[in-house]
């Protein structure tokens, strides 16, 4: 088998197995289903690109996630929508959805989680990029301090302390949101 078949199989293995992960990290952090599979679609781009022009990957996972978290930090810098507002104009009909199907009881539960779930990504969202990434990796995506460190280009301790900071940001962060 030719060195191209070989990279192009382990490409497409790696496509299947990571596209979703990276759709669900590129949603959560850029709050657009549109923009999140632009990114995914622009990272898998961007990786064979790499790769057809003689590039090496050692580890598809920490790559595909690094090639992502540099184009999500671009799409923040050209000017990112406020994923805020877009929740709360649709907030109403999924309110109405929930109150026609569940008891008082499941309904109260169902929004005390969404208030929760809300309060938890707009205060993710406060964070500074470097934190916001590490949280968003470890909390979100499960990735372990190691794998957080390949992906974002840092060394394994840095990449503790920003989970360790991101985490106390965020506890402050809500601790004031409740007052």
């Amino acid at each position: 088998m030719a060195r191209g078949d070989a990279q192009e199989k382990l490409f497409l293995a790696a496509f299947d197995e990571y596209s979703g992960a990276l759709f669900r990290h590129a949603f959560f952090r850029l709050s657009d289903r549109e923009k999140a599979l632009d990114a995914v679609q622009d990272t898998f781009l961007k990786a064979w690109d790499f790769i057809r022009t003689g590039g090496e990957v050692k580890s598809y996972k920490a790559f595909l996630y690094r090639v992502l978290s540099n184009l999500i930090i671009d799409e923040y810098r050209k000017k990112r929508a406020d994923s805020l507002d877009m929740l709360l104009e649709e907030a109403p009909s999924v309110i109405e959805k929930e109150v026609a199907e569940g008891s008082v009881l499941e309904v109260e539960l169902a929004m005390d989680e969404e208030a929760l779930i809300g309060a938890v990504r707009e205060a993710i969202e406060k964070l500074e990029p470097p934190y916001r990434a590490a949280v968003t990796l470890r909390f979100i995506d499960g990735f372990m301090p190691r794998e957080i460190a390949e992906a974002l280009s840092i060394t394994e301790n840095v990449a503790s302390v920003r989970i360790h900071r991101g985490v106390a940001k965020l506890k402050e962060i809500l601790k004031h949101h409740e007052t």
